[in-house]
C-alpha cells in the first residue's frame, strides 16, 4: 500500500479484498496454517467416537468420502479466494446472496467456529483435569477463555510462524503416543474392529450416517477461501490443490484414522486424558500447544465472519480483533456448556445449515457464471453495485433450509435426520440455477453512479477514513462527493444508497468522475 496501514488493514483485510500488492505468501504458508487446523486434538477424538460407534471399515470409507468431497469444496474456494483476493464472505455476496443477503451466512459460519473452539477448549480442560482433579473445570475453562482474548489480536503473520514452529513438537508427542500404543496388548487388531453391539440402522446405511457427519466439517473447505487470498498468484494451482486435497488427506486418512488406532487401543475418546497418562507433564504441554494452534485460527477465521456481519447490519466497524474476543467469549460459554458430550448430533445438525450455504455458492460459479452465463463473470463485492438481497443464493438458502431444516430436528425420525444434509446440499446445488434462470440473472447487480474510472493499479485516498486503497476497492461516492473505499462504503448509514437513487442516475453526474 502507498501509506503505512492500520494494522488490522494491513494484516487482516477482514473486511475488504486482499489486494495484488500483499498477495505475496507462498503456498506453503497458508498450507501450513490448514495443516496445523488438521492436526487438532478434535479429530483425534472425532476417529475415536466414529469408531467405536460404526467400527473401523465404515470409518475408513467415510474418511475416503471427506477427502473426495470436501477436499474438492477446498480446491475451489482456495482457488477462487487466490484468483480474486476475496474471502469467503466477500465471494458469497457475489454469488448470488448481496451485500446483506450475506450477512445470513457469515451469521451461520461463525457458528462453525465457535462450536470448534469449544470442541478443542474441552480436550485441554480434559487434560488439565486428569493432571490436577481437584481444581474445578470451570475455574480452566475461565482461563483458557482470557487465554484467547489476548491471542485475538493475532493475525496473520503469528499464525503462520505459530504453526511452523508448533508442528514438530506435535508430530513427535504423537509419534511418542503411537509408540506406546504399538506396544500395548492389542485384543482386536484395528482393522477389524467392528462394535460388539451393532450400530442402529433406523438411522439408514453405516455410510450414509458417516457421511453425514462428515458434512459438518465442510468449513475446512470454505475455509480455503478466507486463508488462500493472501497466496501469491503463480501459487493458485498448487496452492489449491494442496489446500484442497492434500489438507483433507492429512486430515482424514491421516489425523482422524490415527485418532480412531488411539481410542480404540486406549479405550478412551479424549486425546487430551490419553497424551497426559503418556508423556505426563510434556503431553499436558502438547494438548496446550495444539490448543493454541487451533483455537487461535479458530478466533481468526470467526472474527473474520462477525467483522464483516456487524458492519453491514449495524454499520460498526470496531477492528477485526474485538470480534475475535465476542469469537473466544461464546466458544468459552459453549465450552462450560458442555457441547463435547454431544459432539457427533451436533456435527450432523450443523452439517445441515453450513452445507446449504457452501453448495450455493459452488453452484453459482459453476452452473450461473461458468456454464449458463446466468450471472456476470466476476465477483462484485462493493455494496454501491450490489442489491441488499439478491433471491438467487438467498432464495436457494432459504428453500434448502425449510426442507432440510425440519428433517435435522426430527421431523422424519432418525433416517430424516440422516438425510438433512444431503437434502440441504442437493438443493443448495441445484435451485441457483433454477432461479437465476427465472429471473435472467437481473438481480445480480444495481444501476449505481459510484463508478470510479482509475487506472487499475492506481492508489487512492479514502475521504473518509484518509486511507489509501488501490482503485479497484473504490466507489465514487455522491454523499461524501468523493472517493470511498468499500468498507467506509459498506458501513456509512447516513446516505440512503444515493448512488442508486432514480434522479442521480438519470443525471449520471458521477459518471467518468475521477480524483
Amino acid at each position: 500500500m502507498a501509506k503505512p496501514q492500520p494494522r488490522d488493514q494491513r494484516e487482516d483485510y477482514a473486511l475488504r479484498f486482499v489486494p495484488a500488492s500483499f498477495r505475496i505468501w507462498h503456498w506453503s504458508s497458508i498450507f501450513s496454517v490448514l495443516i496445523g487446523v488438521s492436526t487438532a486434538m478434535f479429530f483425534l477424538s472425532w476417529g475415536s467416537e466414529l469408531t467405536l460407534e460404526y467400527g473401523t471399515g465404515p470409518t475408513i470409507w467415510g474418511m475416503v468420502f471427506g477427502v473426495l468431497f470436501i477436499g474438492s469444496v477446498g480446491f475451489f474456494f482456495s482457488w477462487v479466494g487466490a484468483k480474486t483476493g476475496l474471502d469467503s464472505d466477500l465471494i458469497t455476496r457475489g454469488s448470488g446472496y448481496g451485500f446483506m443477503g450475506s450477512a445470513i451466512a457469515s451469521i451461520l459460519y461463525s457458528f462453525n467456529y465457535i462450536m470448534f473452539f469449544a470442541f478443542e477448549g474441552s480436550i485441554l480442560v480434559g487434560a488439565l483435569q486428569t493432571s490436577m482433579p481437584r481444581v474445578p473445570a470451570l475455574l480452566w475453562e475461565t482461563l483458557i477463555g482470557l487465554l484467547f482474548i489476548v491471542l485475538a489480536t493475532k493475525g496473520m503473520r503469528f499464525l503462520s510462524w505459530l504453526m511452523w514452529v508448533t508442528l514438530p513438537i506435535y508430530a513427535v508427542a504423537v509419534a511418542f503416543v503411537w509408540y506406546h500404543v504399538a506396544h500395548v496388548p492389542h485384543p482386536v487388531p484395528w482393522l477389524a474392529y467392528r462394535p460388539a453391539k451393532a450400530p442402529s440402522l433406523t438411522a439408514g446405511p453405516i455410510l450414509l450416517q458417516l457421511a453425514a457427519t462428515v458434512f459438518a466439517l465442510i468449513s475446512m473447505g470454505t475455509q480455503g477461501a478466507d486463508l488462500g487470498r493472501f497466496v501469491r498468484a503463480k501459487d493458485t494451482a498448487i496452492g489449491a490443490f494442496f489446500n484442497g486435497y492434500v489438507v483433507m488427506i492429512v486430515t482424514f486418512l491421516g489425523v482422524v484414522l490415527l485418532g480412531s488406532y488411539f481410542g480404540l487401543e486406549l479405550h478412551q475418546t479424549n486425546p487430551g486424558d490419553y497424551f497426559t497418562a503418556i508423556l505426563g507433564p510434556v503431553g499436558l504441554l502438547i494438548v496446550l500447544i495444539t490448543q493454541v494452534r487451533i483455537n487461535t485460527v479458530n478466533v481468526y477465521s470467526g472474527s473474520l465472519a462477525y467483522s464483516n456481519f456487524f458492519s453491514r447490519v449495524f454499520h460498526f466497524t470496531p477492528g477485526r480483533q474485538w470480534w475475535g474476543v465476542l469469537t473466544a467469549v461464546l466458544g468459552t460459554v459453549l465450552m462450560m456448556g458442555n457441547i463435547f458430550a454431544h459432539m457427533l448430533q451436533i456435527l450432523t445438525f450443523e452439517g445441515v445449515f453450513i452445507i446449504a450455504w457452501a453448495m450455493t455458492v459452488v453452484s453459482d460459479t459453476l452452473f450461473n457464471k461458468w456454464l449458463f452465463k446466468l450471472s456476470p463473470a466476476g465477483y462484485e463485492y462493493k455494496r454501491a453495485f450490489l442489491p441488499q438481497f439478491n433471491v438467487v443464493g438467498v432464495g436457494a438458502l432459504v428453500i434448502a433450509l425449510l426442507v432440510s431444516g425440519p428433517l435435522a430436528f426430527g421431523a422424519a425420525g432418525p433416517l430424516g435426520e440422516t438425510w438433512a444434509p444431503f437434502v440441504s446440499a442437493g438443493l443448495g446445488l441445484l435451485l441457483p440455477p433454477i432461479i437465476a434462470g427465472v429471473t435472467k440473472g437481473r438481480t445480480y447487480h444495481v444501476r449505481s453512479t459510484a463508478s470510479l474510472e482509475s487506472g487499475q493499479d492506481q492508489v487512492i485516498n479514502c475521504i473518509q477514513c484518509h486511507h489509501a486503497f488501490e482503485a479497484l476497492d473504490m466507489v465514487a461516492c455522491p454523499f461524501h462527493q468523493g472517493p470511498l473505499c468499500s468498507v467506509c462504503c459498506g458501513s456509512e448509514s447516513a446516505c440512503g444508497d444515493q448512488c442508486k437513487s432514480a434522479e442521480l442516475l438519470t443525471q449520471t453526474v458521477s459518471q467518468g468522475t475521477s480524483w
